[in-house]
């Protein structure tokens, strides 16, 4: 089959399916999706799908929620009165998550040169441990854009939710901004505001993005044209060429490594040489063997209270607590 055909054919099923929707639209099926779409059919087919099924195709469509107008001064305005900004941008591959995540740095940039005289620097992370040492370079007002999300489920996920938080308890003192970008989904609520890819117009050049608020509610939708500094996309995807390149030389496993070996460090030398140093207690020792413990997954608490000799369960559970708030209070 020549390419010609081919296409003619993709055209074809395209047409015929964007036909069943819109004669579906009799039936109360709203298509959200005529002028933006996916570069992937399903998912333009599965996004019509979501929004239909949850009742929200008027956050879509309904140009009263099309918060485009505001959306730069919500990048800006907090830089001017010296605070920070975390935002999420999730998203299927090449639905133009890093185009806007280049254009919230570029409006970054500016804003913290025009308002507060400052010239910022922008970094690109991949992996957790690149993140936690790029920590250590930012300056106020500098920005981190974190390119693929750290682990977040099954093991190690305790930790690297801590990790983050400590993270962004850092950078609001330092007024940073901070890019997360997921291809599937963030799943820690770390956020002040997510953004999802909603559909590209590829003959305008314009991206369709959900807005969600911290709770991961959707309330509106904006438009992001593609910015026009060749210099940050070309940068961008060099950056990104040699990440790939870096994990097929290695055969995938490098990245892996590093991050296990960075977090069983972390976990040994961090949270508890911090809670050695600096905890008090006339049982320390034991109060922090067991809240180790139980962040661990060894035992629960009927178990630990009769291993450290507790009268019942609520007693471990007491000092278990204790520690955490603790933790939370004082471990940056």
């Amino acid at each position: 089959m020549s390419n010609n055909s081919y296409l003619d054919s993709i055209k074809r099923i395209q047409g015929r399916i964007m036909g069943n929707i819109s004669k579906n639209q009799q039936s109360g099926f709203v298509n959200c999706c005529e002028e933006f779409q996916f570069i992937r059919v399903f998912d333009t087919i599965n996004f019509n799908n979501k929004m239909n099924r949850l009742g929200i195709t008027h956050l879509v469509l309904d140009e009263d929620y099309n918060f485009t107008e505001i959306f730069e001064s919500e990048i800006i305005e907090p830089i001017r009165y010296h605070s920070n900004n975390t935002f999420g941008i999730i998203g299927k591959s090449g639905t133009g998550k890093s185009e806007l995540a280049q254009l919230i740095t570029l409006i970054s940039r500016k804003a913290n040169k025009d308002f507060l005289g400052r010239n910022v620097e922008f970094f690109l992370c991949y992996t957790g441990p690149e993140l936690h040492s790029t920590l250590k370079l930012l300056k106020k007002g500098d920005i981190l854009w974190k390119d693929e999300m750290p682990k977040t489920e099954g093991k190690g996920s305790r930790l690297q939710q801590q990790k983050i938080e400590n993270v962004l308890h850092s950078i609001r003192k330092m007024e940073n901004t901070f890019i997360f970008v997921d291809p599937i989904g963030i799943k820690i609520d770390i956020c002040d505001l997510y953004l999802e890819s909603a559909g590209m117009n590829l003959k305008t050049r314009t991206n369709r993005f959900m807005l969600l608020d911290e709770n991961r509610r959707y309330f509106g939708h904006i438009y992001m044209k593609l910015h026009d500094n060749e210099q940050l996309r070309d940068w961008y995807e060099t950056q990104k060429d040699i990440f790939i390149d870096n994990i097929k030389n290695s055969g995938g496993k490098v990245i892996v490594e590093e991050d296990d070996e960075y977090e069983n460090r972390e976990e040994e030398h961090s949270i508890e040489n911090f809670l050695r140093n600096n905890y008090e207690s006339r049982t320390k020792e034991r109060d922090i063997d067991l809240y180790l413990r139980y962040e661990e997954g060894e035992g629960s608490f009927e178990v630990l209270a009769k291993k450290y000799s507790f009268s019942n369960s609520s007693g471990a559970f007491y000092v278990y607590n204790k520690i955490k708030k603790f933790v939370e209070i004082n471990f940056i």
